[in-house]
């Protein structure tokens, strides 16, 4: 599989359907409607996925296709009685710009049933969310070209990586997660983004991607010999002969934390309810651990043999470094000014 999180961003058309925000046509629609990422995200879940839950509720479905930020721009231009869909999924980061302005419903186990078997970090800031997709990112080499492996992060400074190193672009999620590990490993704390950008400009030059399909090439015709990566790239680089490896990091991986949420005030809630209840299941999680290497957040799924070498099992995932976005949001400005200033 050569598809992963980010490779959306190749491929996405946009948001369809929301334009308008005529919430009466939604909720008199008899299609059900959710959002996704395009590329193979979309084709996959229309395939694969929703054609069970539709059969499940009695209804066709259909998605509306876009990126965190254009959603996000739509909800607030809709307000929180007037949303487009019943449930919605998106980065963490995109759940926590909204998370206080009276979109969500609170989640429970008796109105999501799998919610019982989640594991503890799965259940987001005021139960307004819940991870149904989360995706590991570790450190990738090139066995080739590199004579010892890095163990951590915090080997990134080891001169021996110096002019070997792909990392991300300020306003990727992950270079976010770096910068607040940094400001805490070498600084005062997470909230010391002065340590953090001084500490990557020793770092510099280094090539800043946007998103991590655009590191596969990099590393794969040997620009770079060391990153951050979605652990998918890994397994599509080693499914092409590229002689590449990666360790979970010694300080602990981090990960994008896909939430679902349920919007309070549509008519339809329930069938949002329900929805993330079939995301939660067993079948539907494992589906996408072994299609997309996402990391099951449900901890009663069976992970089959051929996916025990990846970081995907629950007592590894509940070990990542987590981050809480309200706060973080509230670094951001600083954070990505001082990078662009300095690096």
């Amino acid at each position: 599989m050569n598809f992963t999180r980010r490779s959306f961003l190749q491929t996405s058309a946009g948001l369809a359907g929301l334009a308008a925000f005529d919430l009466p046509a939604f909720s008199q629609s008899d299609k059900f409607i959710v959002n996704m990422f395009g590329g193979r995200w979309e084709d996959d879940w229309r395939k694969f996925v929703m054609p069970k839950f539709a059969k499940q509720i009695g209804k066709p479905f259909d998605l509306d296709i876009g990126l965190g930020m254009g959603w996000i721009s739509n909800f607030r231009a809709a307000g929180p009685d007037r949303p487009p869909f019943p449930a919605v999924m998106l980065n963490e980061k995109y759940t926590a710009m909204i998370r206080n302005d009276g979109f969500f419903e609170e989640l429970t186990p008796a109105l999501v049933p799998n919610m019982a078997d989640l594991i503890e970090p799965a259940i987001l800031k005021g139960k307004t969310a819940v991870t149904g997709m989360l995706a590991p990112l570790v450190l990738a080499y090139r066995k080739d070209m590199v004579d010892r492996p890095p163990k951590g992060w915090a080997d990134l400074w080891d001169a021996r990586f110096r002019g070997k190193l792909g990392l991300y672009k300020i306003t990727n999620s992950a270079a976010t997660m770096m910068a607040l590990w940094a400001g805490e490993h070498f600084g005062s704390g997470r909230s010391d983004v002065a340590t953090a950008v001084a500490k990557f400009k020793e770092l510099a030059p280094f090539p800043q991607i946007g998103y991590s399909a655009q590191l596969t090439p990099l590393m794969t015709q040997g620009q770079i010999a060391v990153a951050p990566i979605d652990i998918g790239e890994v397994k599509a680089m080693q499914e092409q002969g590229i002689p590449v490896d990666y360790v979970v990091p010694a300080e602990g991986m981090f990960v994008f934390d896909h939430s679902f949420s349920v919007f309070k005030s549509h008519p339809n809630k329930k069938l949002g309810e329900d929805y993330i209840n079939f995301v939660l299941s067993p079948e539907i999680q494992l589906w996408m651990a072994e299609n997309w290497l996402i990391a099951p957040t449900n901890k009663t799924v069976k992970l089959p043999a051929s996916l025990q070498k990846w970081p995907l099992q629950a007592d590894i995932v509940s070990k990542a470094i987590r981050f809480d976005w309200d706060e973080t949001l509230a670094l951001i400005p600083k954070l990505n000014d001082l990078w662009d200033r300095t690096i």
